[in-house]
């Protein structure tokens, strides 16, 4: 697999426009035309007025302008027009004066700048709220790919970047190189506006550290500076999960492979047991699966429960993942929690241990009945599946499939030959469960099939059903 590398580059900073009101002339060629040429001069005389008045704040200079006519979208040389030049200097007044008369809100600079983003970069917060309110892109990107957001964070313009993000600002969107609000003001040393990015991006969830939130955005631009900051890739988050965790779940390959190349622990297993290779497994993702195995993940680490990453595909319907693991050595236990038929056909045909059991010595057979899976029961069953298994407590697949009313698998199991006379520990019945359970429909198809209304329990309890 091909690895991406990662140089220490530095985040692009925006360094703003020339805000020069010069209009461009240019000169007519064909001779003869002196009057034209006194109006083109008249023209550009009364466009630079206007550019400076609004540049100034001049209200009354910039009105008068506009009651004659002038063409209020006029721009200088770099593509700076009026609403551009008053957003810079905060001319807050004139900016609303601009907008009501006209002027166009989103038109760009050369550079592909719109007056949020010159706002924004100039720190002008009340002229960054008006824009906004009066329908400004608050996720609009220059020639270079700058954000609003972005220049405001790399200036270190907190309420700036406050309100921005209140008002729906992405601080996942990228620069053409690939860096992010929360990298620039990483790189910068903005140190409130990073707090400020992070706790906005954790917002309502469980508080992330910086290199957990890179990686679940696959920012790997933010998570490179971090870890210049800090090579400690397996940094763990309140719950005991690293970054490359995180990754895995997110299915975030590029800052993944960052990971690992910086180190991070392929095996990191927290409290839980869970490791990145069973959260990429349940997440079926083959190209993220076969990464964490290149790198030396351990195919039959168990969880806390006992499951392996085989166990977390074969739960999901993952079949090509199935087929993965396996062909790399997993170890085969068909254990099934959906009705995920591929899963079973293919575990079966690795000679899976058919009645492998649970630290309850709960069989497959079971877990289907439980949950109803009739398909999967019978795949299970035509495969050599034990009808009468008895678990922990003396349940079996029938008195399992009774207790939740599953009727097709209750019709199945007893076409196996299940028991209908079978006990538990508690000398129950599938009928007494049924009865327990006020399952009537599956009460009176027991008693059709043959079962004992007077079958008593360990209480000396009989059940009669009328």
């Amino acid at each position: 697999m091909k690895s991406i590398q990662h140089t220490h580059t530095k985040a692009p900073t925006h360094t703003g426009e020339s805000t020069h009101t010069h209009i461009r002339r240019y000169t007519h060629t064909l001779v003869g035309k002196p009057c034209s040429r006194r109006r083109r001069d008249r023209r550009g005389d009364a466009a630079t007025s206007f550019l400076r008045a609004a540049r100034s704040g001049n209200l009354d200079k910039a009105l008068d302008h506009i009651k004659n006519r002038i063409d209020i979208n006029i721009s200088n040389q770099n593509g700076l027009n009026g609403l551009h030049l008053a957003s810079k200097e905060g001319h807050v007044k004139m900016v609303l004066e601009l907008l009501h008369n006209g002027i166009v809100l989103e038109t760009t600079t050369k550079k592909g700048n719109t007056a949020l983003h010159i706002a924004a970069l100039a720190g002008q917060e009340r002229v960054v709220a008006e824009l906004v309110n009066y329908g400004a892109n608050v996720n609009s990107q220059s020639q270079k790919g700058f954000s609003p957001l972005y220049m405001a964070a790399q200036e270190n313009h907190l309420e700036v970047v406050k309100f921005l993000l209140e008002n729906g600002a992405n601080q996942s969107l990228p620069t053409e190189d690939g860096f992010t609000p929360l990298a620039v003001a990483l790189q910068q040393g903005h140190e409130n506006v990073v707090a400020l990015l992070i706790n906005y991006g954790t917002k309502g969830k469980v508080r992330l550290p910086a290199l957990h939130i890179a990686a679940r955005n696959d920012d790997t631009r933010t998570a490179a500076v971090l870890l210049q900051n800090d090579p400690n890739p397996d940094v763990l988050s309140k719950t005991g999960f690293t970054p490359l965790h995180i990754a895995a779940h997110y299915e975030n390959l590029s800052v993944a492979q960052l990971l690992l190349n910086r180190g991070a622990n392929v095996n990191f297993i927290p409290k839980n047991g869970i490791t990145p290779l069973h959260i990429a497994s349940r997440r079926g993702n083959v190209i993220m699966v076969r990464l964490l195995l290149d790198r030396g993940a351990q195919i039959d680490a168990k969880t806390k429960d006992e499951l392996t990453p085989l166990h977390c595909a074969a739960r999901n319907g993952h079949v090509r993942i199935i087929e993965i693991l396996l062909d790399q050595g997993a170890p085969i236990q068909a254990k099934t929690k959906g009705d995920h038929m591929d899963c079973v056909r293919q575990l079966l045909q690795y000679n899976a241990e058919i009645d492998d059991i649970t630290l309850d010595h709960l069989t497959p057979l079971h877990v289907a009945a439980h949950c109803g899976h009739h398909r999967m029961g019978k795949v299970l069953l035509d495969k050599g599946a034990k009808a009468n298994a008895r678990a922990l407590n003396g349940f079996t697949p029938l008195h399992i499939a009774c207790k939740k009313n599953h009727m097709r698998s209750m019709d199945l199991l007893l076409k196996h030959s299940a028991s209908l006379e079978a006990v538990t520990e508690s000398g129950l019945t599938p009928l007494h469960v049924a009865a327990f359970m006020g399952h009537l429909s599956i009460v009176k198809n027991l008693l059709l099939r043959g079962a004992s209304p007077n079958a008593s329990n360990v209480v000396r309890e009989t059940f009669f059903v009328t």
